[in-house]
């Protein structure tokens, strides 16, 4: 029968009521779990209630709950009072509970002795490539908690403003070409193919890259042409060749600690070996990094190739790098004979002040990879990154793009090109400035009045996120883990330490006015207070 999601998809279940088949409950668990795990069912899907459901497969309610219950147990599924069953997050699958009648009790399957643990993937005909098996291997915790329609108070750090975007004026200035009318697409919409020596035609629309080198220069003082610009769908993207290019396995590459996690699986899957950085509230604590003497003998193989920054606004502490240690830091490198490669993933969006000059800016030897996006200065569907590339690194990158994706998708580019020329990015961005500003102070004055004896509320001079410290000892990913099921998504600090960690929230405010930010750490302090009384307790304190 078909089970009617709240998504409008339709999921199959049939159950075999013959002799030789399977327990009725084991059925429906066995079903209910394949669908979540191959993605029919997703996190956020709510399960129709166990009266409803047992109605429609016409067998009695205790199987459905029974069913349900081992679900719950084993963490695909949770239960909210009054609101129903919903699909968890998971990534991996536990082992399956042990075959039962339909005359079991409610009690967890974990009380009785389980079978063998299952794969979670199928036995592949052929055997995965060293690739494949790092990335099977590479954490995904605290890269992005599930969007999930029953979190009534998102507060991902990703998630900005989406309303707040200009749609008519966007409409207007893009202006797409409708074919069925006769009209012609831009001459950069077809393949380009190069010619010898010209493998900047690989790196995206000549008009694309025009715009962003001339916005870059005046908005960041970046020193730029539009022939060392590659667009592509996503800073991601961009890190994925980057790691192929110049990372071998076994090198080291160096991160800020705490860093972004998604930074990381594009690296680790080419063999890197991740080296922290730490950081306080100048950002980068360039004197506590290796002297090149100590560098040159860690050896050819693991010596570090590329450090990974994030100046403007450091993720996710949202501390700013001083000028004084952005000069230290490129004086550095380059003795050590180390790529830069700063991420301004926010930049554009500097909330107090003036921005300091990006790494790239006062780079004078053409050695700084510079990486940014509109995802966030415009809107998260407009799936639009960016690098500045040195010289050298145009035609490796050329040569990378032409053997696996090739092209951008020339209609966001096309259009976020127009968008810069008619002087629309700056607007929209003076105005996202002030409405983020009204939304951070909301957020941080919220923080302070339910939470302000427990958390530090780091700075937030930039961006769309901050982050809360909590006392050692709290379990943060727990806390978001049960906040999520309260209907409010944040993030964990502590996965995206390489050293010690330290727990925290990193809070979002980009995705909802200043009211709701209030109602959501209203919700959010009785779970933060219950994680740090918790946390008192495990540390006998």
């Amino acid at each position: 029968m078909p089970i009617q999601k709240r998504r409008g998809t339709d999921l199959l279940m049939h159950l075999d009521r013959s002799a030789s088949g399977e327990g009725l409950t084991r059925q429906i668990y066995t079903q209910l779990r394949a669908a979540i795990l191959e993605g029919r069912l997703r996190a956020g899907d709510r399960l129709p209630p166990s009266r409803d459901l047992a109605r429609a497969l016409g067998v009695a309610r205790l199987t459905v709950a029974t069913a349900y219950e081992w679900l719950s147990a084993e963490g695909y599924v949770y239960g909210r009072v009054g609101a129903g069953t919903f699909v968890a997050v998971v990534f991996a699958e536990p082992s399956f509970p042990p075959s039962k009648s339909d005359s079991v009790s409610l009690a967890s399957p974990a009380s009785a002795t389980p079978s063998a643990p299952k794969q979670f993937l199928p036995a592949a005909p052929v055997p995965l490539s060293s690739w494949a098996r790092r990335i099977a291997t590479i954490p995904l915790a605290g890269i992005s908690p599930a969007e999930s329609a029953t979190c009534a108070w998102d507060m991902r750090p990703s998630v900005g403003a989406a309303e707040a975007f200009p749609w008519a004026r966007w409409r207007r200035i893009v202006g797409w070409p409708d074919p069925l009318a006769g009209d012609a697409p831009p001459a950069d919409a077809a393949y380009a193919l190069p010619s010898a020596g010209q493998w900047d035609a690989l790196l995206g629309p000549l008009e694309t890259r025009e715009a962003i080198a001339a916005w870059l220069r005046r908005s960041r003082a970046v020193r730029c042409a539009p022939e060392q610009i590659l667009v592509a769908g996503s800073v991601q993207q961009m890190l994925a060749l980057l790691a192929r290019l110049l990372i071998e396995p076994g090198q080291q590459l160096l991160v800020e600690d705490p860093s972004y996690v998604g930074f990381h699986a594009a690296f680790l899957a080419e063999g890197a070996v991740l080296a922290g950085m730490p950081v306080d509230a100048q950002g980068v604590r360039v004197d506590t990094l290796p002297t090149p003497s100590r560098l040159g003998d860690v050896g050819t193989e693991g010596k570090p190739r590329l450090a990974i920054v994030t100046p403007s606004h450091q993720y996710p502490t949202g501390v700013t790098l001083s000028l004084e240690r952005r000069v230290a830091l490129l004086d550095w490198a380059r003795r050590a004979g180390v790529v830069l490669v700063e991420d301004d993933y926010d930049g554009d969006l500097r909330l107090e002040g003036q921005p300091l000059e990006a790494l790239r800016g006062l780079d004078d030897r053409d050695e700084v990879i510079y990486l940014g996006t509109f995802a966030k200065a415009l809107y998260p569907a407009v799936r639009l990154g960016f690098a500045v590339l040195p010289q050298w690194l145009i035609e490796p990158v050329a040569r990378a793009r032409a053997a696996s994706d090739r092209h951008p998708a020339w209609r966001d580019a096309m259009a976020v090109a127009r968008f810069i020329e008619a002087g629309e990015l700056e607007r929209h961005l003076a105005r996202m400035r002030r409405l983020y500003r009204t939304r951070r102070d909301a957020l941080s004055a919220a923080l302070h009045e339910h939470l302000g004896d427990l958390v530090s509320v780091g700075p937030a001079e930039a961006g769309i996120h901050l982050l809360a410290r909590l006392p050692d000892g709290v379990d943060d990913v727990a806390l978001v883990n049960e906040a999520l099921h309260q209907g409010i998504a944040c993030m964990p600090l502590s996965p995206h330490y390489q050293g010690a960690p330290h727990p925290g929230l990193v809070l979002g405010f980009g995705g909802m006015p200043e009211e709701r930010l209030a109602e959501g750490i209203n919700r959010l302090a009785p779970l933060v207070r219950a994680a740090v009384t918790a946390g008192a307790g495990r540390h006998g304190l």
